[in-house]
């Protein structure tokens, strides 16, 4: 019984080592390839996957039929101004720019998972309102699994909460 106890101590250590190595020498972003995502076009016609493996924020008029959406929040500042406030707070959550700019109303980024680091798009269309400001369609969806046990989610509720509070001290006057 202490010689399997010793022997199983050995694997487990043996095993978090090699994930260890694997992990964080960054082995796992090249085996986990993000592969080259489908053109979608943002709105409430968007072909949604059929396993819970996205996230929607997306303007109340332009959201898809689906449970797995929040509203957008409404920024008071021009498209310009909220694609760039998105693109300096992506960074923040480990997103990678890889098509478009601060320029650009539309955006793709790469996202990986903390721990394992799975791959996850995310687009991003910036919508001028009628009134003078900016809504924001955004598209967070997994490359692999059946679930995204809510990250998806997550990231684009604190992707958002993040830009709002950008643009908020942007706004604020300064003393």
């Amino acid at each position: 019984m202490k010689r399997l106890a010793i022997v199983l101590a050995w694997l487990l250590f043996v095993g978090g080592l090699t994930f260890a190595v694997i992990r964080f020498s960054g082995l796992l972003d090249s085996m986990l390839v993000a592969g080259e995502p489908a053109d979608i076009s943002l709105g409430p016609d968007i072909e949604l996957p059929k396993s819970p493996t996205y996230f929607l924020i997306c303007p109340l008029e332009a959201c898809p039929s689906t449970h797995r959406n929040a509203q957008s929040p409404a920024f008071d500042a021009a498209p310009d101004t909220v694609a760039t406030a998105l693109q300096a707070t992506a960074g923040e959550l480990g997103m990678k720019l890889v098509e478009g700019d601060g320029l650009s109303l539309e955006l793709r980024f790469l996202a990986r998972t903390p721990i394992f680091r799975f791959p996850d798009w995310v687009d991003v269309k910036v919508i001028p309102s009628e009134q003078g400001g900016s809504r924001v369609f955004a598209y967070s969806r997994s490359v692999y699994g059946n679930d995204d046990f809510g990250q998806n989610e997550k990231r684009l509720k604190s992707w958002m909460a993040a830009t709002v509070a950008l643009i908020g001290q942007q706004a604020a006057p300064k003393n």
